[in-house]
């Protein structure tokens, strides 16, 4: 009987609740874009944009992963500050930063530090405001446009309180996206204007 009430109803109540007040949070958070029926992903769950893949240099990266953001595993690899496979870790990832960026002191820590899960999609506002001038110069959008969208992706501490100021990575990377599909639109356009006035059509 209390396999049935516990294992059974309660978890179903709890789920039943979810949905009709949380229907987006207990569906995972996805995210759509463009109308499509597919999630591009989730807004609590990361990705992996990471310094050091080439494709990723346009795009404001993520804190690191010890499982490359696999979301079917979580864990952390709980090395301790004494640990030299750590010290080798951050190295790393302070030598791809120093590629784009200028790796010195100013780096934020969780742009060289992993989650408790790994999986983290959020950075600091200051991990996002640090690479703005790579991703300016990489996209050719500008600075203050590329902070104006830190500022719409960053979330507030919980009722002012609790938490900290943080950036959904994959929320700002969608209005980069974006933002690069309107340069190449208005690019085309440009092109076109350009062949029809060669061609004597103005």
């Amino acid at each position: 009987m209390s396999l049935l009430v516990f294992g059974l109803l309660y978890q179903g109540s709890l789920m039943a609740i979810g949905d009709a007040v949380f229907p987006n949070s207990s569906a995972g958070s996805p995210v759509y874009v463009d109308g499509q029926e597919q999630p591009v992903g989730s807004q609590m769950i990361g990705q992996q944009f990471r310094p050091g893949q080439p494709e990723d240099v346009q795009y404001f990266w993520s804190r690191p992963s010890a499982n490359d953001y696999n979301a079917m595993t979580s864990a952390s690899t709980n090395w301790g500050p004494t640990n030299p496979l750590l010290s080798e870790r951050v190295r790393a990832d302070l030598q791809n930063i120093s590629q784009y960026e200028t790796p010195d002191d100013s780096v934020p820590v969780n742009l060289v530090s992993e989650s408790g899960s790994s999986y983290d999609a959020h950075i600091s506002p200051a991990a996002a405001e640090y690479q703005v001038l790579r991703v300016a110069n990489q996209t050719g959008i500008s600075e203050q446009r590329l902070n104006e969208m830190i500022d719409e992706a960053t979330k507030e501490p919980w009722l002012g309180i609790w938490g900290h100021e943080r950036v959904n990575v994959l929320e700002l990377n969608l209005m980069v996206r974006d933002a690069l599909n309107e340069q190449n639109e208005t690019d085309q356009n440009s092109d076109m204007n350009a062949s029809e006035i060669a061609n004597g059509d103005h």
